[in-house]
């Protein structure tokens, strides 16, 4: 089946996780830290982290078949967002058609649904690429196509 729409997560998924906090690169921090990071790195929050690949692949193979392709993130903040769009624009130039920030990651299905009626698609056209397992029993649930990064590390290039 041709997919219609394809939605990126950011964190864990386009983004290989790599901060400096104290002067060391780390995976991450707390909630607290992480407000003080973005507010103190601004628009380059993100610059240490690195593009994922194989996920860069995947999606250009879809954009390639005619998908909509579409960055749909979980962000606190509005300068949080602005890192995130600055490290796709750097990272991922001209791939996405639009990037959307959602504030709980339970938002992301009922958006995608959404989303899928405004382009007169039904869910199953629809897929969410994601390295939340939690939030992909939830679009498994309501007939989104879901796939965990990890199918994409080690999917077989002849099965794409």
């Amino acid at each position: 089946m041709k997919k219609a729409a394809l939605f990126f997560d950011v964190d864990g998924t386009l983004s290989s996780p790599c901060y400096n906090v104290d002067g060391k690169l780390q995976i991450g921090m707390s909630d607290e830290k992480w407000a003080w990071y973005c507010d103190h790195y601004r628009e380059d929050a993100y610059r240490w982290c690195k593009p994922v690949p194989q996920v860069k692949d995947y999606a250009i193979k879809a954009k390639a078949a005619g998908a909509k392709l579409y960055v749909l993130t979980t962000s606190g903040t509005q300068i949080e967002t602005i890192a995130k769009k600055k490290f796709l624009d750097e990272k991922y130039p001209g791939i996405f058609d639009d990037v959307y920030s959602v504030l709980h990651d339970d938002d992301k299905c009922p958006f995608i649904l959404k989303k899928a009626a405004q382009l007169n698609a039904t869910p199953q056209e629809c897929e969410l690429v994601e390295d939340t397992y939690r939030i992909l029993l939830q679009t498994v649930v309501a007939g989104i196509k879901s796939t965990h990064i990890s199918t994409i590390l080690t999917m077989d290039d002849n099965a794409q």
